[in-house]
């Protein structure tokens, strides 16, 4: 596979990734053609990250070296960052790498709880948000069979307005958009502007990879193994924290951030259907806690 079709094959976005060399480096050119102020937001966030250097890895954002926005279409262009991304993380990195990132990752929250001050989510927004899911599941609910009862649970869970932590997060921090390298670097990606703003949007994120198994959802029983292996041991300590800390505001993130992927399932993907069911009714059994 050459590098262009690697690249391309990683990509969870829907943005066209091609492969350039300029005199003495290569670069990766990322085109988007949707949602195109919501995704140059969240390149603005990717920029403005700072650098946290801590005992296992040191967590950078990918530079940007170019934007270009129309109406039409944005264009970003990146340096090719060689490492170890995405589901690949998982399956092929070591105990080592597991633990390392494990370090890098409780470090990273622990920071962004340190940099955000105390705010509040009004709770009527979140039945807002659910509201917008609901009206864009149109028929999909045959292949949800638990998924309207689930949401009229989740809806009565919502009683209270959420109280936590405000401040800047990657917004989408899963396995994929992450890559480890061989100079003990951890660089972070398609960094995601979002409205719940805060170090628990982070936190949930990271549930859904560590605990549900999102990235490497569509492997071989095999690697799907090797992956639960490796997040049992990558799990970051600080998330148990944040849940003893915040347990009903991380109850609704948690699981508004998996209701919002059920209306872009393709009815073709009985993968990502499946795992979606399973993963909601774990989500829903916290709820009774």
């Amino acid at each position: 596979m050459d590098i262009n079709k690697k690249i391309q094959a990683a990509s969870h976005s829907g943005a066209r990734l091609r492969v350039l060399q300029d005199e003495r480096n290569y670069l990766v050119e990322k085109s988007i053609t949707s949602a195109i102020e919501k995704n140059f937001l969240g390149i603005k966030k990717q920029q403005r990250f700072k650098s946290l250097y801590t005992p296992t890895f040191d967590i950078r954002a990918i530079p940007v070296l170019n934007t270009e926005k129309s109406a039409e279409q944005l264009t970003i262009t990146m340096p090719y960052i060689e490492g170890l991304g995405g589901e690949r993380v998982a399956y092929r990195g070591s105990k080592t790498v597991a633990k390392n990132l494990k370090v890098a990752l409780d470090f990273y929250l622990l920071n962004c709880i340190a940099t955000s001050e105390d705010g509040s989510y009004p709770v009527s927004d979140v039945l807002g948000k659910l509201n917008s899911i609901k009206s864009n599941l149109n028929d999909k609910y045959e292949r949800f069979p638990q998924l309207a009862e689930q949401i009229k649970i989740f809806e009565q869970f919502c009683q209270r307005d959420l109280h936590m932590p405000m401040g800047e997060c990657h917004g989408d921090l899963t396995l994929a958009n992450l890559k480890v390298t061989e100079e003990n670097q951890l660089y972070l990606f398609d960094f995601l502007s979002c409205e719940i703003n805060s170090p628990l949007q982070d936190a949930a994120k990271m549930i859904q990879d560590f605990e549900y198994g999102w990235s490497f959802r569509k492997e071989k029983e095999s690697i799907r193994i090797k992956g639960e292996i490796f997040c049992e041991y990558a799990y970051p300590s600080f998330l148990k924290t944040l849940e003893r800390l915040f347990w009903y505001e991380m109850r609704v993130i948690e699981t508004l951030t998996l209701l919002r992927i059920a209306p872009y399932i393709d009815d073709q993907d009985q993968v990502t259907i499946d795992w979606f069911n399973r993963v909601m009714v774990k989500s829903m059994n916290k709820l009774a806690r």
